[in-house]
């Protein structure tokens, strides 16, 4: 069952999207400097923190609610769920 979300300033429909958290682009130039780095500079200590970061900005992802009417964006926050007060009373016995 989906869970429909409304937008705070039109009433309208919001839907999930899945994009990348930061910029790949910078992504790539730190994956290349760090690499660069590793072969012709300081070496490992500039050159796999570059690498590391770069592959990191590359891979990360994000989840927002966007509006389709106004196209507003919404952070999605997974939360654990809240246990009952019964329930959390009979776990306790």
């Amino acid at each position: 069952m989906a869970k429909t979300v409304i937008c705070n300033l039109c009433n309208g429909q919001m839907q999930l999207y899945s994009g990348p958290r930061f910029s790949r682009k910078l992504g790539g130039f730190l994956v290349i400097g760090g690499i660069f780095a590793i072969f012709f500079w300081i070496g490992p200590v500039l050159g796999i923190p570059l690498l590391l970061m770069g592959l990191y900005m590359m891979g990360a992802k994000r989840q927002l609610w966007v509006c389709k009417e106004c196209n507003t964006a919404m952070e999605r926050v997974e939360l654990e769920p809240v246990e009952q007060p019964e329930v959390a009373q009979k776990k306790a016995e």
